[in-house]
């Protein structure tokens, strides 16, 4: 017998896309000067052939230990700073908006489920406000030594993202992270928990695009935001994102309903939920 299928997937980026630069600001409040960090610090290892996201992740463990700028941050301590991220309007109302509209396409008896897949650190996220609407996360954690965090445990880089997007087609997501190789046993279409026509994905940047690419040549949407107020942003929106026709829209991260982007996506989870109503036949 295969699935129902009539789950409904949104999935998002998380800094720059929910909240600012959630890293950059960790960095500030231990005194550490952000811009700093990434062009003189960050960027020599990339020029040295690392890869961004272990890069940083090394980084902020050289910050860590007695007398260093860090002290003795641990995963607890980061969930803590978690805490005091603020996000872009609309936020979290989206998700419970969006979980209301559902529940009235009563006849196919859909269901939404709202996932973060981040290349920032996961313990941040969860520590945030907007982590109880979360189905699951996935980002970059640490391992700890006594209570101090000492070692890269995960990373999630942009080609990894499209891992977790099999995993939630395959229903994998939600269970237990000691079986890293489920992903790749074979589940047929039919038998996909959440089919990738049911995924809506928003990003902001280069780091997205593979997520982007996979939705878009499988049906799925892809949504891409930008800050109009940093400099350079719209332009380099434009030629990395609409140009090359890897999103469906560019907006701004504000996600009420009466922003761009809280209308878009609403009316695209209306879309969903109503060919799964044509699907059952219930129209």
């Amino acid at each position: 017998m295969s699935a129902p299928q009539n789950t409904i997937a949104l999935i998002f980026d998380f800094d720059d896309t929910l909240t600012d630069d959630s890293t950059t600001r960790l960095l500030e409040e231990h005194g550490v000067d952000g811009a700093d960090f990434w062009k003189n610090q960050f960027a020599p290892l990339v020029d040295d052939g690392w890869d961004p996201t272990p890069a940083y992740l090394k980084l902020i463990l050289d910050l860590v230990g007695d007398g260093k700028p860090m002290g003795l941050a641990s995963n607890r301590s980061l969930r803590e700073f978690g805490k005091q991220l603020k996000f872009y309007p609309g936020l979290p109302g989206l998700f419970k908006g969006l979980t209301d509209q559902v529940r009235r396409h009563t006849l196919s008896n859909p269901t939404i489920e709202f996932y973060v897949i981040s290349g920032g650190l996961e313990e941040i996220i969860l520590g945030s406000s907007i982590a109880k609407h979360l189905t699951a996360v996935r980002g970059c954690r640490f391992a700890e030594t006594d209570g101090v965090i000492s070692a890269i445990k995960n990373v999630v880089t942009f080609t990894e993202k499209t891992r977790y997007l099999f995993e939630i087609s395959k229903g994998l997501l939600t269970q237990e992270r000691a079986k890293p190789y489920a992903v790749n046993n074979n589940v047929e279409q039919e038998n996909r928990r959440v089919p990738f026509s049911n995924m809506i994905y928003v990003g902001d940047g280069l780091t997205d695009v593979p997520c982007f690419s996979l939705l878009q040549k499988f049906g799925g949407k892809a949504f891409g935001v930008f800050d109009p107020k940093k400099q350079g942003s719209p332009r380099k929106a434009w030629e990395q994102l609409v140009a090359p026709k890897r999103v469906s829209t560019l907006n701004s991260p504000k996600y009420r309903a009466s922003d761009d982007l809280g209308a878009l996506l609403r009316v695209a989870v209306q879309g969903i939920c109503y060919a799964l109503d044509v699907r059952t036949g219930t129209v």
